[in-house]
C-alpha cells in the first residue's frame, strides 16, 4: 500500500461511524476509520475503483445523518479506500434539523 501521509492536506480525526455507499449499480456498507472536513478513509464491503463517484449516507454517533451526493474515490487498497468530498455536495438528513446546523459548515467532522 502506498504511504499517503505525505499527501495529506488536513489532519485526520479517528472516527468510527456507519456509512452506506452506492454508485447506482451496487449498494454497500462501510465503517469510517478516520475523517477530515473534505474526505475520509473507509473500510467497505464492496470493492470500488479510483475515480468512481459514490453517493454516501454517513451516520456519525450522536448527530444527524449526512448525505454526500458525490464522493470521489481517490485511492484503494483491498477493502479500504479514501474518498474526497466537497462541502457543496453534503447536507444533513432528517426531518428535524437545527437551524444552526444549516447555517454552519457541513462536514464529516462531528464539530
Amino acid at each position: 500500500m502506498t504511504d499517503h501521509a505525505d499527501k495529506r492536506r488536513t489532519p485526520r480525526t479517528l472516527l468510527a461511524c456507519a456509512v452506506y455507499y452506492s454508485d447506482g449499480e451496487f449498494h454497500a456498507s462501510a465503517v469510517t476509520e478516520n475523517v477530515t472536513s473534505n474526505g475520509g478513509l473507509l473500510r467497505g464491503t464492496h470493492v470500488v475503483t479510483v475515480g468512481m463517484e459514490l453517493v454516501m449516507l454517513v451516520i456519525p454517533p450522536s448527530r444527524n445523518a449526512l448525505l454526500v451526493q458525490r464522493a470521489t474515490v481517490r485511492w484503494v487498497a483491498d477493502s479500504r479506500f479514501g474518498v474526497e468530498v466537497q462541502e457543496a455536495d453534503c447536507g444533513p438528513v432528517g426531518e428535524l434539523v437545527d437551524e444552526e446546523e444549516l447555517l454552519g459548515p457541513l462536514s464529516f467532522m462531528t464539530h
